[in-house]
């Protein structure tokens, strides 16, 4: 933002100072058109120089600067000293468009209001005649208009893109995390656990059977087992913990601050309300592995230990 700002600023400044330096008409007051040169000149240093670093909130003290800097350069362009009229207040587009693409719905529309404000000034000091009126319909019009196309499409734009990262970290079943999601949420657990000390567990769950229950009952029954597997997951799982599908009828959950007896007291608990069958292997850091691929390991053999388990009657379903 700060250097397309900048970019805009000193683009407006030389543009003024060759209005100076190339052939013009005579009643152009110069000296003004350079200040507004310099002042610009001096924001595009500050916003370069700047950067990312200055605060948010300064940006909109730099758009009302570029509303000031034009308003000047139609006081300067000679009109008011009998010369033609330019041009100049079709720069207030650049303001414009700036406030609608990265400012929100309010701050454009306080922006726009300025301008209206300052152009009225620019137009009374001028005194362009009767033609001032409709001068100042058709600039604060345009302003406008422009303003609320380009806010129309930044928010649709917004909210597509919102759209497409929810898709490209959601299983499109169950609306649960995907494997790629759910690996960004591991790192982030096992660099927070790491850095506090904190355990956290991992569990992995199959659904026992399942290829049975998609040759017998049609895959349609396969995919309503896996949506209430999914469902009964999000019900019983905390707001902090993390649930993904991995791939077929396997699914992970993260457990931030749980150690091995609270993941064990957590799968017993899932395995109770789950609708159909499933095993489960747990892993906590610090006691089963370090690493995610430690983890996974330790995980993946709990959950083939406990699918084995479940062929002896009155053996446990979690590890």
């Amino acid at each position: 933002m700060s250097r397309i700002a900048a970019a805009l600023f000193g683009g407006a400044g030389l543009i003024t100072l060759l209005s100076v330096l190339l052939p013009h008409q005579p009643q152009l007051e110069t000296d003004g058109l350079v200040l507004v040169s310099l002042g610009a000149a001096v924001v595009t240093a500050v916003l370069l120089a700047g950067g990312e670093r200055l605060p948010a909130w300064t940006i909109h003290i730099w758009v009302a600067c570029g509303t000031i800097f034009v308003s000047f350069g139609l006081l300067f362009n000679g009109e008011r000293n009998g010369g033609a009229a330019g041009m100049d207040e079709m720069y207030y587009l650049w303001v414009t468009l700036f406030a609608a693409y990265y400012l929100g719905r309010v701050a454009t529309a306080a922006h726009v209001a300025f301008i209206a404000a300052a152009y009225t000034m620019a137009l009374i000091a001028i005194d362009p005649g009767p033609i001032a009126t409709s001068r100042w319909l058709t600039t604060v019009g345009l302003a406008t208009g422009s303003a609320i196309v380009v806010r129309v499409l930044t928010e649709r734009i917004e909210r597509l893109v919102a759209e497409l990262r929810l898709a490209a970290s959601t299983d499109p079943l169950t609306g649960l995390l995907n494997r790629r999601a759910l690996e960004e949420r591991g790192t982030y657990e096992l660099a927070r656990a790491h850095r506090t000390g904190l355990p956290f567990a991992a569990l992995v769950i199959d659904i026992d059977r399942f290829k049975e229950i998609n040759d017998r009952h049609g895959h349609a029954a396969g995919d309503a087992a896996l949506v209430a597997l999914a469902r009964m997951l999000s019900t019983e799982l905390r707001a902090i913990d993390a649930v993904g599908r991995t791939g077929g009828d396997e699914f992970a959950v993260l457990l931030p601050n749980t150690d091995t007896a609270g993941a064990r007291v957590a799968a017993e608990r899932l395995a109770a309300r789950a609708e159909v069958a499933i095993s489960i292997g747990t892993a906590v850091y610090g006691v089963d592995g370090h690493t995610a691929g430690e983890l996974a390991r330790a995980a993946d053999a709990a959950l083939y230990a406990a699918k084995r388990a479940r062929v002896e009657p009155g053996a446990p379903v979690a590890r």
